[in-house]
């Protein structure tokens, strides 16, 4: 499962330390998959449920032990008891460095199971891509109906690192990009011209490109204008801090054709005739993470633009 590194100009976890959270989130999905897997393998499925019987009961019997104790106290010293000491951080914003699930369902099958276990880890990828423990951005519900996304997360391995529609700041100025991915031996920008299924995109050098299907055309904004402008903030940040990673861009189409006889050579073109063969190479992965990855990671990051506010706990404790 890609790592979202950074989205559009949300905080990141990973701002913080692209070096530690990459192999953190690793070993945390491992271990938390672990766990779901085998309490459905052994019947044992409404433990990591959202609201389960048994933690139901378990409560109870806590609750009903606590007031037996309380009982053998005087008026006074319960009142003490009950006194709470406010935490100088809420426990949730604590707890966050850990996978918590809350299954609402028991799956039929494995498949089911897989596809419920992608789902929260996606959202819990959302979570560390716009929050940290300090700090946390307003999180845009169109993400979650968002169908490109959660497409790369849940099928790239887990050494993939995206950064998805950032924001750089350059020279005092935000750049929207396309999409990055980082790999470990490569650094893809990708842009994507998907309109209609089975559409025809004719690419040229002038500001416009042409979509048609049946007799139907429009025009569109020449996609290789965001493309090289990636491509080139991506290179030249890279190369002032000495990360030798080749950059490739590359414009896909996944559900239509690309007719663009003459394109530059440092463009890669897929699309409905290509794509699928080159992200199988990508899926089939097994590479482990790599430092030079990391670090480019970490240079790119340290050029964000990041919008956030202090979380509310934080703000009481100062």
């Amino acid at each position: 499962m890609a790592q979202l590194i950074k989205l559009y100009d949300y905080i990141s976890r990973y701002e913080i330390d692209a070096y530690r959270y990459p192999s953190q989130f690793i070993r945390l999905k491992r271990h938390q998959w672990d766990k779901v897997s085998k309490a459905w393998e052994n019947n044992m499925f409404h433990t990591v449920m959202k609201v389960s019987e048994i933690q139901i009961e378990q409560e109870e019997e806590k609750q009903t032990f606590l007031q037996k104790v309380k009982n053998r106290f005087s008026k006074d010293e319960v009142e003490i008891e009950k006194q709470e000491i406010k935490p100088l951080v809420n426990e949730t914003a604590l707890d966050d460095e850990e996978l918590q699930f809350q299954f609402t369902t028991i799956p039929k099958t494995v498949d089911d199971l897989k596809h419920l276990f992608l789902d929260y880890i996606f959202r819990f990828q959302i979570r560390w891509a716009s929050s940290t423990i300090r700090e946390k951005s307003s999180v845009d519900k169109a993400i979650y109906r968002d169908k490109l996304l959660p497409y790369f997360i849940k099928r790239l391995p887990d050494q993939f690192l995206l950064l998805y529609r950032p924001i750089f700041k350059l020279k005092n100025a935000p750049v929207e990009l396309e999409i990055i991915l980082i790999g470990t031996s490569e650094i893809y920008c990708l842009s994507f011209v998907e309109q209609l299924d089975e559409a025809i995109f004719t690419g040229s050098k002038e500001k416009f490109w042409s979509v048609r299907k049946g007799e139907n055309e429009k025009k569109f904004l020449n996609p290789l204008i965001s493309l090289n402008r990636t491509g080139t903030v991506v290179t030249k940040l890279l190369s002032s801090q000495g990360v030798d990673l080749p950059v490739k861009k590359l414009i896909i189409s996944r559900n239509g054709y690309i007719d663009y006889p003459f394109a530059p050579f440092d463009i890669t073109i897929l699309d409905k005739r290509t794509y699928e063969s080159w992200f199988q190479r990508l899926r089939q992965s097994s590479a482990p993470l790599k430092h030079a990855q990391l670090k480019a990671a970490q240079v790119l990051l340290s050029h964000c633009l990041t919008n956030s506010y202090y979380r509310s706990e934080w703000d009481e404790s100062n």
